[in-house]
């Protein structure tokens, strides 16, 4: 007999309204099973959830949420609206407060001046922008977005980005699930760490990239090599790469002093703020050594 395999175990989140929520985590961590659960695709065994206050895999709840899978799939044969309205129809939507919505959904992602195109001459960009119009055309308050910029090219995932930021600017919920951590940490207002099945880190982006108390982070150029040498004699650390520099230090005042120096000698200060760490390094914190 095999090992009966966990999905997901002792796992709690609670979602604001309003925000965007990022769930994390390395593969077979358990973010797919997650989305099913909340979709109502799967249940669990034991405990259970809400979803806009209604149980897991409850009616009432799945007219008001709206859905983009990693790597979607649609009828190839069809256009954009002639898409939309399939969709639409499925919600018993029609008539010109149908057709309006669809013109209001494919101007939001930039896609009503390519509504001829069939869909098997998409690119992928094309495919996630039209396949984002689709989980909206319900006007839903939650929006489940999977892996939504993975495989586009820079220029189509800060599109896809910025639709995301509009589409929150709208009140709208949306629970972005993605192992692309560049694109989380700008987007997201919290964010949840799942390894192996368990959460193992939730909160604040602000809280989670919070350093430690009191360090600070200096970042400047056109700095001399006498006063990164300088600088490395109070500097909790120094990355030096040609005329740039990145140090840290325990104390504002020892900061303070390092801007003085800098400056004095005629270099530019870019950035003074308190030390804040990448997502990634927290990611890495978190599960790196259990994977």
């Amino acid at each position: 007999m095999g090992r009966k395999h966990i999905g997901v175990q002792d796992l709690t989140l609670e979602v604001e309204e309003g925000q965007i929520f990022g769930l994390v985590g390395p593969n077979g961590s358990g973010k797919t099973t997650t989305l099913k659960l909340l979709l109502g695709l799967v249940f669990p065994n034991k405990g259970g959830g809400q979803v806009l206050g209604f149980p897991l895999g409850h009616p009432a709840y799945k007219e008001r949420i709206g859905f983009l899978p990693e790597g979607p799939y649609f009828y190839d044969h069809l256009n954009a609206p002639e898409l939309l309205r399939f969709y639409g129809g499925l919600f018993g939507y029609g008539g010109a407060s149908l057709e309006a919505t669809i013109q209001r959904l494919l101007e939001l992602v930039d896609m009503w001046d390519r509504r001829h195109i069939r869909i098997r001459n998409y690119s992928r960009g094309m495919l996630q922008r039209v396949g984002v119009a689709q989980a909206l055309i319900n006007d839903p308050d939650l929006i489940f977005l999977d892996e939504p910029t993975s495989g586009l090219d820079p220029i189509g995932a800060m599109n896809i980005r910025e639709i995301i930021v509009r589409i929150r600017e709208q009140g709208k919920t949306v629970f972005l699930c993605s192992h692309l951590l560049k694109e989380m940490e700008p987007l997201c207002d919290h964010i949840a760490i799942l390894n192996r099945g368990l959460l193992v880190m939730a909160g604040s982006v602000d809280s989670l990239l919070a350093g430690p108390e009191g360090i600070y982070m200096l970042r400047a150029h056109s700095v001399s090599a006498d006063v990164v040498k300088s600088l490395g004699s109070y500097a909790t650390e120094v990355k030096a790469w040609d005329s740039e520099i990145e140090a840290t230090f325990a104390d504002q005042k020892l900061a303070a002093k390092a801007v003085q120096a800098v400056t004095d000698a005629g270099g530019v200060v870019r950035e003074l703020t308190p030390f804040r760490r990448s997502l990634e390094e927290v990611f890495i914190s978190a599960v790196g050594g259990e994977n």
